[in-house]
């Protein structure tokens, strides 16, 4: 089974997919989360069934294909050990086993860092390709945070209104340019 194969099933909503995914991490996700981390097996089940939850949801919403270069398995795990320290964040009784090792705390942060990166990576990349107006009012607008009326007055628009529904009309296209081809 290809990561891809799967990804476009799953896309088309072959649930077949998911179960595949399913059955072949289980074991070893919770085997992973359970020596690793102080918890039950019940937990660790609870722990995995989000984490495919939100990796499904991630596919069905398009998130996943700008990740997907970090593998199936990196994704999942980081979703689980995302949950996990959330969960224990939140006071819940799940303790980790031993503290949190700075070197693997260091590849987490990389992981979710470099997920961060690609991002924007894709989102740079995509209003670049914008071009202008909706480049220029986008970055006004999020990155200079201007009204839409001071907008207006530099762009040489009548007023905020027209400045809004070019800006809606702007984040559509850019939508669109993200979505996965």
């Amino acid at each position: 089974m290809s990561e891809d194969s799967v990804i476009l099933r799953l896309k088309r909503g072959d649930q077949e997919a998911l179960e595949e995914i399913y059955t072949k991490y289980r074991e070893g996700f919770l085997h992973w989360i359970t020596n690793t981390h102080q918890c039950t097996r019940d937990e660790a089940v609870e722990i995995f069934q989000y984490s495919i939850l939100t990796f499904y949801e991630n596919v069905v919403e398009g998130t996943f294909e700008e990740l997907k270069s970090a593998g199936l398995k990196t994704y999942l795990y980081s979703i689980g050990k995302n949950k996990l320290l959330s969960d224990y964040r939140k006071g819940m009784k799940l303790s980790l086993r031993e503290s949190l090792d700075p070197d693997e705390y260091t590849e987490f942060e990389s992981d979710v860092d470099f997920i961060r990166k690609q991002k924007i990576d894709h989102i740079t990349k995509a209003l670049n390709e914008l071009g202008d107006p909706c480049k220029r009012l986008l970055e006004l607008f999020y990155f200079n945070n201007l009204s839409t009326d001071e907008i207006a007055e530099v762009m040489n628009y009548k007023n905020g209104n027209t400045v809004k529904n070019l800006k809606y009309k702007c984040i559509q296209r850019i939508k669109k340019a993200l979505e996965p081809k």
